[in-house]
């Protein structure tokens, strides 16, 4: 691995493994501290209650090694359904709390931190991460594009 010349490119670099780190040390903490985390995640789902204990176990797992892929920009199509999977399950699992009775307040101040967290996702894994095609023999097209769609990894 290279360190980047350009400043987009050390831009890329540095939000990259911020976000990857930060994902990885949030699934830490709520490994630290599982009688909270499961609690929390569990309370309010009502006959999902179960099914919420068990995810509380899973999802700092996902965090973990989808941050820690996504950082170190390996594997980072595992790192990327893992970061997603963890995203996407905190947002789903939020708003089923208000249909088991939990008000909608409660719960929309998480709901609006995790689209920022999502955003965030987006922007890493479309900016800051390779498509592939390099992979695949690189640029595919005769005028030099992929697939015919303009498309080439500038990001390799």
């Amino acid at each position: 691995m290279h360190c980047p010349s350009s400043p987009k490119g050390v831009a890329k670099l540095l939000v990259r493994v911020a976000f990857g780190v930060s994902l990885a040390l949030i699934g830490l903490n709520h490994y630290m501290n599982l009688d909270a985390f499961s609690g929390m995640t569990a309370s309010g789902l009502g006959p999902l209650t179960g099914l919420g204990t068990l995810w509380a176990y899973v999802l700092p797992a996902l965090e973990i090694v989808g941050g820690v892929l996504l950082a170190a920009k390996y594997r980072a199509d595992i790192g990327a359904w893992a970061a997603g999977v963890a995203l996407a399950s905190i947002v789903i699992g939020l708003l089923l709390k208000p249909v088991f009775g939990t008000p909608i307040g409660d719960v929309m101040p998480m709901v609006n931190n995790t689209f920022i967290w999502i955003l965030t996702y987006f922007f890493v894994v479309k900016s800051c991460v390779c498509c592939g095609s390099c992979k695949e023999g690189g640029k595919a097209g005769a005028s030099g594009d992929h697939g015919g769609h303009g498309h080439s990894c500038p990001t390799c």
